[in-house]
């Protein structure tokens, strides 16, 4: 083996590997890259079993099939130091060198026959589903998943495939998002999406994407990378029974979508609890809180937009939220303005709506 690479396309990709990697016990082959060579192309891998990457560099010089692993921390703090050059990668008696210029550094490596086998055979389990819509409906409800959580449900996002629609859903019992897609599908699938996947999978898909649904395992491919997720055991919860039927909403109003993030973050400044007056005219936000600080603003509802719910409303609507709840859903919509709509028993679910994308938020004592 014998590579010639810029350092900082190596350093860069290997960067990348890093949450792929087993940290504790460096001793295992899972904390290692393989480095392996075929024709005309330079192939990288890292996985920890429950996720894996492959990258390929395609490289015309290349003539010879061989493999060869390296622990990624390691090689990653060495390339860290070097100058942003070439380097030149080689097999040595089972050991992997670096050089640059003067510069020679040697690596112990593992056999790379034993590395982890990926998935195979799952080219004909395609998912009909556009890439750029799982990466971004997956990015937009991601603040809802709790890393630490001991249920299943709350920990994962989950990715609904009906026979006319695909729905992207996430939950902390507290609120609700989901984001729906009309697309018809061959086949019905739900299946739970780790919320790590989702952090890594935003640093090698940018553009077009096939999606394939293997053996509990989920594929995305594209021309360089290949990327596996395995798929979480257990039931995500019955989330469409959870949302409120349009005939429940007795109230519906029309938000600037800048004007409510502007409000909600003066209110979160001095607490995490807003008290939300909608009124004929306009809506107050009150802080919540047990000190002596307070805050109070207010904007005016656009008569326009809103002349059925002025007409329906007979006295003040008082609702109280956490404020991060609502902002981190206003945030990742893609319109000027949102729907927010009141359940006729106040204490109950809101819903609040852009396009194809909602959030259901439980109100919390004041």
């Amino acid at each position: 083996m014998k590579i010639t690479i810029n350092k900082s396309l190596l350093e860069s990709i290997i960067s990348n590997f890093q949450p792929f990697l087993e940290k504790r016990d460096t001793s295992q082959i899972t904390s290692h890259i393989l480095i392996e060579t075929k024709k005309n192309e330079v192939i990288l891998k890292a996985t920890d079993y429950e996720m894996g990457i492959i990258t390929r560099i395609k490289d015309e010089n290349i003539q010879e099939e061989e493999k060869i692993t390296v622990n990624g921390k390691d090689i990653l703090n060495i390339l860290k130091n070097l100058k942003d050059d070439k380097i030149t990668i080689s097999n040595n008696n089972e050991k992997l060198e670096i050089k640059q210029e003067k510069t020679k550094i040697t690596l112990q490596s593992f056999i790379g026959d034993n590395f982890p086998e990926f998935p195979k055979d799952y080219k004909n389990s395609q998912i009909n589903i556009d890439s750029a819509n799982i990466i971004n409906s997956l990015k937009k409800i991601f603040p809802v998943i709790e890393p630490n959580n001991s249920k299943m449900e709350i920990r994962n996002a989950l990715i609904d495939i009906k026979e006319y629609k695909f729905n992207f859903v996430a939950t902390d019992t507290k609120r609700l998002e989901v984001i729906s897609f009309n697309n018809p599908s061959v086949e019905k699938i739900s299946f739970m999406f780790p919320r790590k996947a989702i952090i890594e999978i935003q640093k090698f898909f940018n553009e077009k994407a096939n999606i394939y649904f293997s053996d509990n395992n989920i594929i995305i491919e594209n021309e360089t990378n290949t990327f596996f997720t395995r798929i979480p055991n257990g039931n995500f919860l019955d989330y469409e029974r959870v949302i409120p039927k349009d005939s429940q909403l007795k109230y519906k109003i029309q938000i600037n979508k800048e004007k409510m993030i502007e409000s909600l973050k003066i209110i979160n400044s001095i607490s995490k609890k807003v008290k939300i007056i909608f009124s004929k005219d306009k809506i107050t936000f009150e802080s919540v809180s047990d000190g002596d600080s307070q805050a109070v603003t207010e904007i005016d509802i656009d008569k326009e937009l809103n002349k059925n719910f002025i007409d329906s409303i007979e006295e003040n609507i008082e609702i109280c939220v956490l404020s991060q709840h609502i902002l981190e859903y206003i945030k990742n919509i893609d319109t000027i303005n949102f729907e927010f709509g009141i359940n006729e028993n106040k204490n109950s679910a809101c819903v609040l709506k852009s396009d194809n994308f909602i959030l259901v938020v439980i109100p919390t004592l004041i």
